[in-house]
Order: C-alpha cells, then sequence, then structure tokens
C-alpha cells in the first residue's frame, strides 16, 4: 500500500498541517488536510474518506473538497465513520447553518457527498482494501483504523492517549508493517495530555513496555503540536527505540 502523508501535525501553523493520509491514491484517512496539498485532478480521485473524530483538525478539508469536486465526479464521495461521528457532522457541521450540507447538494439524488456509517470493531471493504474501526483513547467518540490490502497492513490510531487496543490489533495484525500513534506533548504536560486525550513520549513508552511490542515493526509518530515539536521529539530519541521514528510531512511510504 501507498501512503501519502498530507499532513501530520498536531496543529496548524505555516510548514504544519493537520492529518490526512491518502491511500492508493482514492482513499482518505482524516481530511485535516486534502486541498491544500492536492491538485484539483488528485482530489477528483478520492472515493472515500474515513473520519476518526469530529475534531476540526482532521475533518475541515472535507468541506472543501465538496466545493471542490462537485460537477467533476459521478458517484459521491463516501465518508466513513461509526455513527456518532457522522451523526455529529450533520448536526454540527454540515447543517446549512455551518456549512451546505453536501449530503444533498446538487441534488439529494445525486449528492456530492454520502454518509456511510460502519459499526466499531467492524471490518470494511473499500477500494480493494479491509479497514476495520478500533476504539481510541478520546474525550469524544473517535477511533483508529486498522487497514490491509490482504497482504500488508498497517495501524493509524487518529486521536489517542493510552489504550492496549492498539496493541492488541497489532499482535494479530497479519505482515503489519506500521503503526502510525499519536504522540501530542512533551512528558511535562502530561496532565493536558490526560485531559485531551493524547500520549506523552513517556506514556506512550509505557505502553509500549506493558503490551510487550518488539521493535521489529515501525512506529510512527504523528500530531506533535508545533510549539512543543523539538521537546517531544528529544524525549521520543531518549526512548531509545531505532523503531519509532518521525512522521514526515509530504513524504510517501510503503506499507
Amino acid at each position: 500500500m501507498k501512503v501519502k502523508v498530507l499532513g501530520c501535525s498536531g496543529s496548524e501553523t505555516i510548514g504544519h498541517n493537520p492529518p490526512g493520509f491518502l491511500v492508493n491514491d482514492t482513499v482518505m484517512l482524516d481530511a485535516g488536510t486534502i486541498t491544500a496539498a492536492l491538485t484539483i485532478e488528485q482530489q477528483s480521485r478520492i472515493t472515500d474518506v474515513f473520519i476518526s473524530h469530529t475534531h476540526l483538525d482532521h475533518l475541515k478539508s472535507l468541506l472543501f473538497l465538496a466545493d471542490n469536486v462537485i460537477g467533476r465526479i459521478r458517484k459521491p464521495v463516501k465518508i466513513h465513520s461509526i455513527p456518532k461521528v457522522l451523526d455529529a457532522i450533520r448536526k454540527h457541521l454540515m447543517n446549512e447553518l455551518i456549512w451546505p450540507d453536501f449530503t444533498k447538494i446538487p441534488t439529494p439524488k445525486n449528492p456530492v457527498l454520502a454518509y456511510a456509517p460502519f459499526a466499531a470493531m467492524k471490518t470494511i471493504r473499500v477500494a480493494g482494501l479491509s479497514v476495520k474501526a478500533v476504539p481510541m483513547n478520546h474525550p469524544v467518540p473517535a477511533v483508529g483504523f486498522l487497514v490491509s490490502d490482504g497482504k500488508t497492513s498497517f495501524i493509524y490510531t487518529a486521536d489517542t492517549g493510552p489504550n492496549e487496543r492498539i496493541w492488541k490489533e497489532a499482535a494479530k495484525a497479519k505482515n503489519l508493517k506500521g503503526i502510525i500513534v499519536d504522540t501530542s506533548f512533551p512528558n511535562s504536560l502530561g496532565f493536558i495530555a490526560d485531559a485531551s486525550g493524547h500520549f506523552t513520549p513517556g506514556q506512550l513508552a509505557a505502553d509500549l513496555a506493558r503490551a510487550n511490542v518488539g521493535y521489529d515493526v515501525p512506529i510512527y509518530i504523528y500530531h506533535i503540536k508545533p510549539v512543543h515539536k523539538k521537546k517531544v521529539i528529544s524525549e521520543l530519541r531518549a526512548m531509545g527505540r531505532k523503531n519509532v521514528k518521525i512522521l514526515q510531512e509530504g513524504k510517501t511510504y510503503t506499507f
């Protein structure tokens, strides 16, 4: 599988874009960054978007994607997530007040976007991929995704703090080639990480030790807050794990 990192930051500023991962040119994991990183032609190839949760840094570019591809696609782009996430988008975002309801535009029978709910811990098939939604530890309903093409697999946690489900799924996954995991704050801000549902390097190290996670699978760190980037990276390096790597924005990874 080919995964292009459109954005992987824990906030937005110059040189740092919020999360968005393009898989095999057609499937998005989260939608914090799509339209700022892809041409209109590339955007028009997207058929499915998986949304982990409703925080804007994982969602906002979906709105502009709808604007850009209207009239250019034959079938609606499907928005996949657990029902609570889709309900929140429907009620609080694409509600004709904050943003037009593109699940009814240009017509209800031929919309630009379509909701496609699926349950946590269930696996669906999309564009040649199997995608399983796994509950995460976050203040709002949130899931990460285990993605497989039948040959290899990877895990995208989205936003989470300590969470044994990640490592249980990693242990069961066939031919796992990588885990993309949130580490947002330095150890000194553990109280903020706890309150907001994110990892610190120390918490990640403790989770890895408890889960007996080995050194053979790369662990890619994402969602670092830009103002804490140097400190977080320093603390991650101090873990002494060569398989812990910093995800690079704009880079394409093969899993």
